[in-house]
């Protein structure tokens, strides 16, 4: 465990204060935990080389238990304890909420790992994240099967969640050729109609853009009547449920999941750096590590600690070396390109493609 620097009052004088916003306490305790372990080997790391233009970097937690009203209040602290960015928050609903706050008091804020698509488009011009909008997984299937199988007959299937007709209306788009869109109703029993549409429909392509359960039912009533069909989705079937219930017409069923941030070959110095320290690199620690950097490298560029210089330099779409390797962003403040690979689903378990093409 490592020491809690109080928000309570005002911290000790520092040159530069690097917020750090995150779920310290509560079920997603662990992940708060690998923030701070990531920040601070950031911090120790920048401030061993002299910091930033001679000024040296502090860290400064606040605990937002990925909590609304929590994530509010901890934003008008850091406001108040004048930090010059924030790392965080966690989750998104908390990030959408205290973003806005860090905008109107200039400051930039660095998430990394909120997904929520909302972002891109509620968050202000101060936002930027290093995780890849949970949607824009729905561009690789569908730049995948066009390139793969072009003359498929592709359906798409959601479950009416604003989170499942999100991606589902992304591949929609990315597909771009029309593909027959479904909407079935959450853990329904029997899906003979479906199956029926399907088949008149000559359908040898299905995207899941609904959960594991229901993926897995619909998976086997298709291959139940022996139907030809290859099935993608979104991280959703990647759950064990997935297979339960697709049993061996799960076979080479192909799901995108996150890139592993300990995967680039960039990691290495800092994995070790961490283990000689006692900590993992797990989760959102190298994130951290990478946001930390990032915000110090756009703060030597731009030669100021001016929020909104430093927001528009990381948003240029200039690549930036960090540990999780070369990353970019758009005008919104979204990685690019999106940071996802294939799994694929064989015997009951599902493991990287090699290739992930």
């Amino acid at each position: 465990m490592w020491g809690f620097v109080s928000l309570a009052s005002s911290p000790a004088h520092a040159d530069i204060t690097i917020g750090v916003a995150g779920p310290m306490s509560g079920q997603y305790a662990i992940f708060g935990e690998q923030m701070v372990h990531g920040a601070q080997a950031a911090i120790d790391e920048i401030n061993s080389k002299g910091g930033i233009s001679g000024e040296q970097l502090r860290l400064d937690l606040g605990d937002d238990g990925c909590d609304n009203r929590k994530a509010e209040e901890l934003a008008k602290t850091f406001v108040s304890n004048g930090a010059s960015v924030v790392i965080g928050h966690f989750c998104s609903n908390a990030a959408l909420i205290a973003g806005k706050i860090y905008e109107a008091a200039n400051i930039p804020m660095i998430s990394p790992s909120a997904s929520l698509p909302l972002i891109a488009e509620g968050a202000g011009w101060n936002v930027v994240r290093l995780a890849s909008r949970d949607d824009a997984q729905a561009d690789l299937a569908a730049s995948r099967i066009k390139q793969t199988t072009p003359e498929s007959i592709v359906a798409v299937i959601n479950d009416g969640s604003a989170a499942s007709k999100a991606i589902a209306g992304r591949f929609t788009t990315a597909y771009g050729k029309s593909p027959m869109a479904l909407t079935i109703k959450p853990d329904t029993k029997d899906f003979s109609t479906l199956v029926t549409d399907l088949q008149l429909h000559g359908v040898d392509t299905v995207y899941f853009a609904c959960s594991a359960s229901d993926a897995g039912n619909i998976a086997a009533a298709l291959k139940s009547q022996g139907l030809p069909i290859e099935f993608y989705g979104s991280d959703s079937l990647l759950a064990d449920q997935f297979w339960a219930n697709a049993k061996e017409a799960g076979e080479d069923t192909r799901a995108t999941f996150a890139t592993d941030p300990q995967s680039a070959r960039q990691a290495k110095q800092a994995i070790e750096s961490l283990k000689i320290a006692g900590f993992s690199a797990d989760g959102a620690t190298l994130p951290s590590f990478a946001a930390v950097k990032l915000y110090a490298s756009a703060a030597v560029q731009t030669g100021a600690h001016n929020g909104k210089g430093i927001a528009e330099y990381l948003r240029s779409g200039k690549t930036n070396e960090t540990v999780l390797g070369p990353l970019a962003f758009d005008a919104n403040g979204e990685v690019q390109p999106p940071r996802f690979v294939w799994y694929r689903w064989s015997q009951g378990v599902y493991t990287a493609e090699t290739s992930n093409n």
